[in-house]
């Protein structure tokens, strides 16, 4: 097996303090954006209805899947180009960079918002029926002109990380867009501004946050200009930068773009299956696992810029102790989530209505193969950071085959439930087939010794859910003393192991807590 070779692991210890403390920056912000997004999902459940709610549901899907096809990788391209820049002192390239990147992104966004105006009739019948069919056409349309600005945004908000900060993701995405989609989605709604109002209320503020974010990340920009060393090395021609930022780039925009038809086929399928109502049921319940996802995007999006720098710099070793502490973080944060979805969904799918209620079996189908996913830490990122796109791809097409298969024989006969099963397959093959390759081509697994004490501490937390629950059933006194329970349990787990999962080290403290 291919094995990198290491000089010096000293400055691996900044990387793994910096992971702590830009994923606790970053966890803070998921933490508003998910409240804003249960708020949100909320409005729409309670004043629309399941099938309006799914109408609307459907339209964001469609949307999602454009913008983020459109996007062809370029926001991960940027987060690995510009933290080995700094790395390596090609400072100065930065413009360029980004002008390579971004020109392809706009047209092809710009295509994407045309083509989906001109097939939203087609699509609309195709994926709803009734009034719900309507409604979808009118969301597809008005969504359509801002396909482009939806995918320069998320670019621009991606390509930020590589500098090695969140705050820009932070402050712009997870709190200033996120907390203004409820109030102005229950403002439209109670204006009667119709389907039309609902879509703008949804799709408008990503051309409002595009001008902070772009303005920070030039100001960025402008920075790692200003710090260019007399001892930079020659800058790469702009045809052969774009040559190599496109060709890691392609096979990640193929990738990115199954990975997220994993996120959203399902609901279309049930759409043109089941109808819209069955949309808003799976939708909503699938929602209440975002949680435990936005914790693990969180330290994924702190680990990347990082590992690039690891990898680059000192090699697999430093690669390897970086990925297990992140894994080990990563199971920490997200485990907890996934585990109170699952125990106590019947309760907290009653907060959209008792219509919601019927979903409680696909968060605990989805929900455990979330926590295998995830136990696997950021893999398929490390992947990405390690250059190998075109395995990522593979992995991706692999799994999205196994998605829309079992999505095709198991939701005629089983409905939400038979996508859950699908949803949950595919999650288990897109994590365990980047596992085996990385453990096979650098000698890196994710099941270090502080993973598998996160594992056990986590579970056994998971334990004192369960228990609350028999003691209480599923209601808020139930939650409230399993929460209590589950949080002792994981501290104290916490407390009593050795190293303490290295939390000292990862928020940059003494073990000493």
């Amino acid at each position: 097996m291919a094995r990198g070779h290491v000089t010096d692991e000293r400055p691996t210890d900044d990387s793994v303090r910096g992971l702590g403390r830009s994923s606790l920056i970053n966890l803070i912000g998921f933490g508003v954006f998910g409240l804003a997004n249960f708020l949100l999902l909320a409005v729409m459940t309670r004043r629309l209805g399941t099938s309006g709610a799914g109408a609307l549901l459907e339209a964001i899907a469609v949307f999602s899947i454009l913008a983020r096809t459109a996007m062809l990788g370029a926001d991960i391209a940027l987060v690995r180009f510009t933290s080995r820049f700094i790395a390596r002192e090609r400072r100065g390239e930065m413009r360029t960079l980004y002008g390579v990147a971004l020109a392809p992104v706009l047209a092809v966004g710009t295509l994407a918002g045309l083509a989906m105006f001109a097939l939203a009739e087609p699509l609309g019948r195709a994926l709803a029926d009734g009034v719900a069919r309507e409604h979808l056409i009118t969301h597809l349309r008005v969504m359509a002109p801002f396909v482009p600005v939806a995918t320069v945004y998320q670019v621009v908000e991606g390509g930020s990380r590589g500098f090695g900060t969140m705050l820009p993701s932070v402050v712009v995405e997870r709190i200033g867009r996120s907390i203004t989609l409820p109030g102005l989605m229950l403002a439209a709604i109670a204006w009667g501004a119709g389907a039309t109002g609902i879509a703008l209320a949804w799709a408008g503020p990503y051309a409002v946050a595009l001008i902070p974010m772009g303005l920070w990340v030039v100001a960025l920009v402008r920075r790692a200009e200003g710090a260019v060393g007399r001892a930079a090395p020659a800058a790469i021609p702009t045809r052969e930068l774009a040559r190599r930022v496109w060709r890691f780039s392609l096979p990640r925009a193929f990738a990115g773009m199954f990975a997220f038809l994993i996120s959203w086929i399902d609901a279309l399928m049930l759409g043109a299956m089941k109808g819209a109502s069955a949309v808003g049921v799976y939708s909503a319940a699938t929602r209440w696992l975002i949680a435990g996802n936005f914790a693990g995007t969180a330290v994924t999006q702190a680990f990347a810029p990082r590992v690039s720098r690891a990898l680059a710099i000192h090699g697999s070793t430093a690669g390897r102790r970086l990925f297990q502490d992140a894994t080990a973080l990563l199971v920490l944060v997200a485990w907890p989530a996934y585990l109170t979805a699952i125990v106590f969904a019947p309760l907290l799918l009653s907060a959209f209505g008792d219509d919601f209620v019927v979903g409680a079996h696909v968060i605990a189908i989805v929900g455990a193969g979330f926590l295998v996913a995830s136990s696997a830490g950021p893999i398929d990122m490390l992947l990405l950071m390690a250059g190998r796109s075109s395995l990522s791809l593979v992995n991706a097409a692999v799994a999205l085959a196994v998605n829309f298969v079992a999505n095709l024989v198991l939701i005629p006969p089983f409905g939400i439930e038979g996508a859950a099963w699908a949803w949950a397959a595919s999650l288990v093959v897109s994590n365990a087939l980047p596992v085996f390759q990385m453990w096979r081509s650098h000698g890196i697994q994710p099941y270090g010794p502080r993973t598998r004490r996160a594992l056990l501490i986590v579970s056994t937390g998971g334990l004192a859910l369960l228990a609350a629950r028999s003691l209480l059933g599923a209601s808020v006194a139930g939650l409230t003393l399993g929460l209590l329970l589950a949080a002792g349990v994981v501290a104290v787990g916490i407390r009593v192991t050795p190293d303490r999962l290295g939390v000292g080290e990862l928020l940059g403290r003494s073990s000493r807590w």
